[in-house]
């Protein structure tokens, strides 16, 4: 997480002013931030979902983690092997 935070308040990379070039990398960075906010999600569900139910939860990160998938499916920021953790889930939510 400290990684992302680092990559998003670098204006090299994310620039601030308007009309400053985006790096030629960007979209490999974005995709790298993507696949890492996926495998929290993965531990998420995987080491913690138990404690997520028992504080009901659970339909607050279905629907964080919906919006996650439909939104890096729509533009094919994490490839399909990397989602081999969670592809149940993800495929009832993309009907795969």
């Amino acid at each position: 997480m400290e990684w992302i935070e680092t990559q998003l308040d670098n204006e090299s990379i994310f620039p601030q002013k308007l009309g400053a070039p985006f790096p030629p990398n960007f979209q490999d960075v974005v995709k790298t931030i993507f696949k890492r906010l996926f495998r929290v999600y993965a531990h998420i569900y995987h080491s913690h979902f138990q404690m997520i139910m028992s504080l009901k939860e659970e339909a607050h990160l279905n629907t964080c983690f919906k919006h996650f998938v439909l939104f890096t499916w729509e533009f094919q920021l994490i490839d399909q092997g990397e989602l081999a953790p969670l592809y149940e889930l993800v495929e009832s939510i993309l009907k795969l």
